[in-house]
């Protein structure tokens, strides 16, 4: 019995390694604003208000800076924030227009200048954000590129090749209409069922029923698509074709709301040539 007991712990510990372990999915929804706050000689400001606003929502974060005047704000959800900057005998300074994509990494530093906290220097900012902390190649597909593209069958999968190097290799329409095939299309020369599909960061590809979408997300509920085709990190394991991760939208301020109806008569059918 003794010997027994002494083998049990053994025995379980290789049983949980021996079983198949489950994916873990990354918090790849949610991006990051961070930046360094300096003064007009270049040294570091301590101590410094950063108030991180969501445009939309109107919700803010407030976080301050560091010995090094550097201050990092996480898990931001995808939209438009303003940032702001407040210390005692400096000039308020803001930047706005900062468009957060899924998994997105934006820098916005800081110069004060001395004067009183009334005073503002504002800096608007909508071009796109350079991103100079990963090497991954991706393509962002917003809220507006989704609404006004035209998707048979609203399958989004067929956003997919708005990607450079994506290639259409199953014309067969009716299996994006019917069965939400995610295999119609590849990129760069990948297995089609090399691609990973997610949706808030959790998995969408059914691997067991011919590669189908175990959900087809309505476009009215997309708020973004960020495909990545290479370079990604290893948080995005599983394939080695792209990583196509859908965020949907997390509601704002004001109430909107869409209406559409799918009309088929054979009245709307072209015209037989052979017809009288």
């Amino acid at each position: 019995m003794s010997n027994f007991c002494r083998r049990l712990p053994s025995f379980v510990l290789l049983l949980l390694f021996t079983l198949p372990a489950g994916r873990l999915y990354s918090q790849t929804l949610f991006g990051r604003i961070s930046g360094t706050v300096l003064d007009p000689t270049g040294a570091a400001i301590a101590g410094a208000h950063v108030t991180i606003t969501d445009l939309e929502k109107q919700t803010s974060r407030v976080v301050n800076t560091d010995d090094k005047g550097f201050y990092s704000a996480e898990n931001l959800a995808v939209a438009t924030y303003s940032v702001a900057v407040d210390q005692s005998g400096f000039k308020r300074a803001t930047q706005t227009g900062l468009a957060i994509a899924a998994d997105a990494r934006v820098t916005a530093d800081f110069t004060l200048q001395v004067g009183e906290i009334s005073q503002e220097v504002a800096v608007s900012a909508q071009s796109v954000q350079l991103n100079t902390v990963s090497g991954e190649v991706a393509h962002v597909i917003d809220t507006r590129q989704v609404s006004s593209l035209p998707l048979n069958g609203r399958n989004y999968m067929q956003l997919l090749t708005l990607t450079p190097g994506a290639v259409v290799t199953n014309p067969d329409q009716f299996s994006v209409m019917t069965s939400l095939s995610a295999t119609n299309q590849v990129v760069n020369g990948h297995r089609s069922n090399q691609n990973n599909m997610t949706v808030d960061s959790l998995g969408n590809l059914d691997a067991g029923a011919n590669g189908s979408l175990i959900n087809n997300v309505s476009p009215d509920f997309m708020q973004q698509v960020k495909i990545q085709t290479s370079n990604f990190s290893a948080e995005y394991g599983r394939s080695a074709g792209v990583a196509f991760n859908l965020v949907t939208k997390n509601g704002t301020n004001q109430f909107h709301g869409s209406a559409f109806e799918y009309f088929g008569n054979d009245a709307l059918n072209a015209r037989n040539y052979f017809s009288p």
